[in-house]
């Protein structure tokens, strides 16, 4: 009888360690929601991120929907929306149509912040994690600029609207342009949606109607690739500027081979670094600034270091 005793207080005992450590796991359940899965970009992102929550003691969930679109990613969101934890880190992939899949969210009690891009509608989202997209294509404006002796035509490849973080990387490299370089003749913008081989057909066609073509700049790593690949057919490497967004590790080789002579550079393993410090500051109840920026820095053959320190490189995979 005391036996039995015994195992039952000892049994007791453990379930309620047990209970205690999932609430106390469930009071600092953070889910972070990255643009896509297999992007070096947000691989590098989600390994701050884990790096940061372990050392915050947060219970990470880390998601992602297989491409870069709305109807991919509202899906996602919905399953966080059920699991129900107290923060919730969201890079969303259109500045609207995330609007009421995210605010749903928001009103069953997850605190939500925006990672990276962010939408319309931030009366809900307690801070937005971002960099200066319109600043950074006003610096790869300049960069062509002076790649192409301030004259020539020049070409935009970047995603369909609905992103914000692309639309204003297109919109500050056409409005510095027209500020600062009126000799340069800016061809618009083309759509590759995050497929390279779209990227490389654009890059051949535009060179076809316009073989005097001068410039190129990409708004993405996947719009980069497929770039290289189209100069590579038309026998334009070099001849045509090439500068892009992101710093991914193929966009880092070519630009050591010469392939594209600049880089304009997040620092993605930052961003999901302070996406988990803010987690941890809403968790504690602390009150967080409505705009968080992190750095923006632009590379060229001529200061390689940089890009040794800002590759996207996934160290955690």
């Amino acid at each position: 009888m005391k036996k039995a005793i015994v195992v039952t207080t000892i049994t007791s005992a453990l379930l309620a360690a047990s209970a205690w450590t999932a609430t106390a796991q469930e009071e600092k359940s953070v889910s972070l929601v990255l643009g896509s899965s297999g992007s070096p970009f947000y691989q590098a992102m989600q390994c701050g991120a884990k790096a940061k929550a372990k050392e915050l003691g947060l219970s990470l969930t880390v998601s992602a929907a297989d491409q870069f679109a709305t109807d991919a990613q509202i899906p996602v969101i919905n399953a966080v929306t059920a699991a129900g934890p107290k923060v919730a880190a969201i890079v969303p992939t259109d500045m609207q149509a995330l609007i009421p899949p995210m605010r749903e969210l928001s009103t069953r009690g997850t605190k939500v912040i925006t990672v990276d891009q962010t939408i319309a509608d931030t009366s809900f989202v307690h801070t937005q994690i971002l960099t200066d997209n319109e600043a950074g294509g006003g610096m790869a404006a300049d960069q062509i600029a002076s790649l192409i002796g301030k004259t020539g035509k020049v070409l935009v490849i970047t995603q369909p609207p609905g992103s914000l973080a692309q639309d204003a990387r297109a919109a500050g490299f056409e409005k510095t342009l027209k500020e600062k370089y009126p000799q340069i003749t800016f061809l618009g913008a083309q759509y590759q949606s995050n497929d390279p081989q779209k990227a490389a057909e654009i890059v051949t066609s535009t060179l076809s109607a316009h073989p005097d073509l001068a410039g190129i700049f990409s708004t993405n790593d996947q719009g980069a690739i497929g770039a290289v690949t189209g100069l590579r057919q038309a026998g334009a490497v070099g001849r045509v500027k090439m500068v892009a967004y992101d710093a991914a590790s193929a966009e880092v080789a070519a630009l050591k081979k010469g392939d594209i002579q600049a880089l304009i550079a997040q620092n993605p393993k930052l961003e999901g670094e302070v996406a988990m410090e803010t987690a941890a500051k809403l968790i504690a109840g602390e009150k967080l600034q409505p705009v968080t920026m992190t750095e923006i820095v632009a590379i060229t053959s001529g200061n390689l270091e940089l890009a040794k320190k800002y590759e996207y490189i996934a160290d955690c995979m």
